[in-house]
């Protein structure tokens, strides 16, 4: 198994789409950082502590963000056949599945770290400081503590979308769905049959506590409390386990030609 992650490793580190993107969000949170620095004046502020807290709006870009890595990871391997050779050279199917999903793991891990302590640097740079900074910090490690669970949840899920369906774009497009779409639409059902099944409603709505989005909403709002912290870890594993059992499941009866 560490053989074969480290070729998954090698193999991504060489892809340019990588450092593309790596290039393009940075460029991103560069620009950003020198608008906030530009307009601080009289009647806008934005020190370093506001900018490291501005973080917690944006971790919901997290679930999407893993989209991009495991597509770096699988690389569209169906339709270049080399899934087909890896099988073919006798390599076990569980072997396969898991190296690659570990690879996106660590690829999405690593990621993370470069483009946050990237975005942390420039603040630091270039934001004026207030005092609040350790505070800031403070909040969001809670807060990252919170959402690397469920963003390696929705890293499973694509993973498993990718080795369930021949085309990166339709698995990239469910996996989506699923993460945007299945909350709102559980909320909707809940509210149409809330007045005659109420007890319906109940458990559309628990059930939706169980989604990968559900724990992040409303986090500046919990900040401190550690049930959130666990409810975040209950429902990532999960659905890391449930994701990966379901695409080991499929790959391994899938039929690849």
């Amino acid at each position: 198994m560490l053989d074969y992650l480290r070729a998954e490793c090698y193999k991504l580190l060489h892809r340019s789409y990588l450092w593309i993107t790596l290039l393009v969000v940075g460029g991103l949170e560069l620009v950003l950082v020198l608008l906030w620095a530009w307009l601080n004046g009289d009647t806008v502020n934005v020190t370093a502590s506001v900018g490291f807290t501005t973080v917690l709006y944006l971790l919901s870009m997290g679930y999407y963000a893993t989209v991009i890595t495991s597509d770096i990871v699988f690389s569209d391997q169906y339709k270049s056949n080399t899934l087909k050779n890896e099988v073919a050279y006798g390599i076990p199917r569980v072997r396969i599945y898991l190296g690659k999903l570990f690879a996106g793991c660590l690829l999405s891990v690593a990621a993370c770290a470069l483009l946050l302590g990237w975005y942390g640097l420039l603040c630091v740079l270039m934001l004026p400081g207030d005092g609040a900074a350790p505070e800031a910090l403070k909040t969001l490690g809670f807060a990252l503590l919170c959402a690397f669970p469920v963003w390696l949840g929705s890293q499973a899920l694509y993973f498993s979308c990718f080795f369930l369906i021949r085309g990166n774009t339709a698995a990239s497009i469910l996996g989506v769905c699923i993460l945007a779409l299945l909350g709102q639409m559980l909320t909707f059902l809940s509210l149409l049959v809330g007045l005659p099944a109420p007890a319906l409603a109940d458990l559309l709505m628990a059930v939706r506590n169980l989604l990968l989005t559900t724990p992040l909403e409303n986090l500046t709002d919990a900040i401190g409390d550690w049930s959130r912290v666990a409810w975040a870890w209950s429902v990532g594993a999960g659905w890391c386990v449930g994701a990966t059992a379901l695409g080991l499941w499929g790959f391994s009866r899938k039929e690849i030609s």
